[in-house]
């Protein structure tokens, strides 16, 4: 198969190439530097993109010098022009990309080094310095809007965001509610402006004109001409490029009388994007479009000379097995959850996406001449759509829509990769012999035929065994992905800002949140603490516990009781407060979260145990019946044991928590102690270090917080009494591990 195919060996070399050498070798350092805010930034713009309020506009040759993209995000929509230079005029803010500090999180440097974008900026006003144009990108930008403006018109405001999507990449006015239920029901690739959609326009385009008679050439040439400046009309993404140069190189091999391999214009893409942009072999679009197509190209055929599809129905659904099973360890690599009903929903909206997308342009042009003459394509697309979001919602309301299966290791994907490659070749190699037993048949004639009509008896035996043998292999294969191994105890403080969130995961699998907060980074718990507990493939949070009710300790936990019975959401079993917090506005708010969610809600105090074999979670404070007027001395103290291993969790205690504790109770050494109130000068005394004696100190705080956490003195303490310290700041998340014996720690940034 390959051997016939050296671009798709060279291919398959690089990728493997990339992926080994460290992505940092791609990465561009941007150098810029801060001078004079009265300088102000200058730059050409090369590209402009709507928003839901305002503009991003993208500068390249920007000054101070950089070597990779401005991108600038306006709070209002500007009067500028592809091709422009402007002046961005302070007050601006700008930053680098965000690197995750978390796993799960998502990795906003990769993502915007991938389009070549260096450096963010938010500002309010720029000026036109110089008002040189670049005509054709200023057109299809004008053409954009334009086409925006009446998708508004034609489709109604709840569709019109989804028609923007699907036909100009724009998804600026895309509702929320609506791009969850493509999301989580596996049609979010409908949205995107993809190998599905250069499709229909180029094809559609090109045999149209070729049966008006026109050239290989003038057919070919005008094609390609289209879905090229519809592909730079709609942002050129990594589909769209794959697309348009699989579409360029199947007009060029009709064009020259040669045959079209699919395997090796994919190749060709796959090269010229590679080539361009390293960092795309670990961009999910990159590898999702590519294996979506490789599941055409390869499995496909496979299955079906296997199971030969004899209805268009079946045919559709090997297709889009073939297609669901090639990319099934990337979309839980990336994802941790895929949609459980994906496969069968795809067999019904797909069919009809050509439909939509020709009514969809046809109302738009037909708008050009008369908004009448465009009414009834566009009520096409309507009921479509509307048919979408019915199927796509019904599909989510189904038990376990959505499978959130976590993180597969990568000796798993490798071997799931590994035997459906070997079960590819091996059916290549039986389809090669079949054309040979073939050749031969009609070479013999009818003199044997009795002695084929017992092969042909044993050949269908051989052909039922290979079917069973192919699902159950295929079945194991994806049981495999599915398996997680977990030894002894394990601990993570995440890296949350300035804030709390703790994730316990006990010998026997319970899992444990101990709050869930931050005061500095906005929804924490949808794009910190979800992402987290996903890769984890925690689906259900046996218990939940807030140590008190400061924002900074509860805001991640609201927001995952609130998104708690949608489709992919995280479910609570039982809530756990202090006496006090279950008295507070703030408590009794949680409380009413944990009712919606059917959560059950109790009180922890001191003295209370939560036991398993091998595991002791006790809780050392606050005492029953006291009420403490600073929220932090009455925080919840935990103590962690497993074996000979224990940790203490202190919440935001201080010194006077820390002195009450101590008069009550005895034995309090630790391996592990979480420092009370991010490392506060008040919290974590000499007493108190004496007493507990940590091997190791962790502490989560923000970074360049504006309370000095962690305080010199804190940490000089904790120099003296001999205690390690990691913090959150430096290392990002912290991961203890213990077998019961002994533990060893690990930061997500080394």
């Amino acid at each position: 198969m390959l051997k016939k195919r050296p671009l798709c060996v060279a291919v398959l070399a690089l990728t493997l190439l990339l992926l080994l050498l460290p992505a940092e070798l791609w990465m561009k350092e941007s150098t810029w530097e801060e001078r004079s805010r009265a300088e102000g930034l200058m730059g050409t713009i090369c590209k402009m993109e709507p928003r839901i309020e305002g503009q991003a506009v993208y500068l390249k040759s920007s000054y101070p010098s950089d070597k990779g993209i401005l991108l600038i995000y306006f709070d209002a929509e500007q009067p500028f022009s592809i091709g422009n230079t402007i002046r961005v005029e302070p007050p601006y803010r700008i930053w680098e990309p965000e690197a995750p500090t978390n796993p799960g999180q998502f990795d906003a440097r990769l993502y915007y080094q991938t389009q070549h974008v260096t450096r963010l900026c938010s500002a309010k006003n720029a000026s036109v310095v110089k008002d040189t144009l670049f005509l054709p990108g200023e057109l299809l930008w004008e053409l954009r809007r334009e086409l925006s403006l009446r998708c508004d018109r034609l489709f109604g405001e709840n569709k019109s965001g989804v028609m923007r999507a699907m036909l100009l990449g724009d998804k600026s006015e895309l509702e929320e509610d609506t791009k969850n239920i493509y999301q989580k029901s596996g049609m979010s690739h409908l949205l995107a402006i993809s190998g599905l959609h250069i499709s229909i326009v180029g094809m559609s385009l090109y045999r149209f004109l070729r049966k008006r008679g026109c050239a290989y050439g003038v057919s070919g040439g005008v094609g390609l001409l289209t879905v090229f400046l519809y592909g730079a009309m709609t942002g050129m993404s990594v589909s769209t490029t794959r697309a348009v140069t699989m579409f360029g190189l199947y007009v060029l091999s009709d064009l020259l009388g040669r045959s079209y391999d699919m395997l090796s214009t994919l190749a060709a893409a796959a090269l010229l994007l590679l080539l361009e942009q390293p960092l795309y072999m670990r961009s999910a679009s990159f590898l999702l479009s590519f294996g979506a197509v490789l599941g055409v190209g390869l499995l496909y055929p496979a299955l079906q000379s296997l199971f030969p599809a004899g209805s268009k129905l079946k045919g559709a659904f090997l297709l889009s097995l073939s297609i669901q099973m090639l990319t099934l360890p990337l979309i839980q690599w990336f994802y941790c959850e895929f949609p459980l009903y994906s496969v069968w929903l795809n067999l019904l909206v797909i069919p009809l996406m050509g439909l939509l997308m020709l009514c969809g342009i046809a109302a738009l042009f037909a708008s050009l001449a008369s908004w009448s003459l465009a009414t009834l394509p566009a009520l096409v697309c309507r009921w479509i759509l509307s048919l979408y979001e019915w199927l796509g919602s019904g599909s989510l309301r189904l038990p376990g829509a959505v499978h959130v299966c976590g993180r597969p290791e990568l000796w798993q994907v490798l071997l799931y990769y590994l035997g459906v490659g070997l079960w590819i070749l091996w059916r290549s190699q039986v389809r090669e012999k079949e054309k040979w037993r073939q050749c031969l048949q009609a070479a013999r004639g009818e003199e044997e035929q009795e002695e084929e009509e017992e092969e042909g008896i044993r050949r269908k035996r051989r052909e039922r065994l290979q079917k069973w043998g192919t699902i159950t292999a295929m079945a194991l294969l994806c049981l495999g992905l599915q398996l997680r191994f977990q030894r002894g105890l394990t601990f993570t403080m995440l890296d949350v800002g300035q804030g709390d969130g703790l994730f316990l995961r006990t010998a026997q699998g319970t899992t444990c949140l101990i709050d869930g907060g931050s005061s500095d980074v906005k929804q924490v718990g949808r794009y910190r603490i979800l992402p987290f507990l996903k890769v984890q493939g925690v689906g259900v949070l046996d218990y939940v516990m807030v140590t008190h009710t400061d924002k900074d300790h509860i805001s991640g936990i609201e927001e995952l009781l609130e998104q708690a019975g949608e489709p992919g959401g995280i479910q609570v079993r039982t809530l756990l407060l202090s006496p006090q917090s279950l008295q507070e506005e703030q408590g009794l708010h949680l409380m009413e979260l944990a009712q919606k969610a059917g959560a059950e809600t109790k009180a922890l105090k001191a003295g209370s145990v939560l036991e398993e074999p091998g595991t002791r979670i006790s809780c050392l404070h606050p005492s029953e019946g006291k009420l403490y007027t600073d929220k932090n001395a009455g925080s919840l103290v935990l103590r962690v044991s497993y074996g000979a291993f224990s940790m203490l969790l202190t919440g935001d205690l201080e010194e006077t928590g820390e002195r009450e504790i101590l008069e009550r109770e005895i034995g309090m050494d630790c391996d592990i102690l979480k420092a009370g109130h991010h490392g506060s000068r008040f919290s974590t005394t000499e007493e108190w270090l004496c007493e507990t004696e940590p091997e190791l100190t962790l502490i989560s705080c923000g970074k360049d917080n504006s309370y000095g956490h962690p305080h010199e003195e804190t940490l000089d303490r904790l120099l003296e009494a001999g205690s390690r310290v990691l913090i959150t700041t430096r290392q990002g998340a912290i991961t203890i591990h213990s077998d019961g014996r002994g533990f060893w720690a690990e930061g997500f940034c080394g």
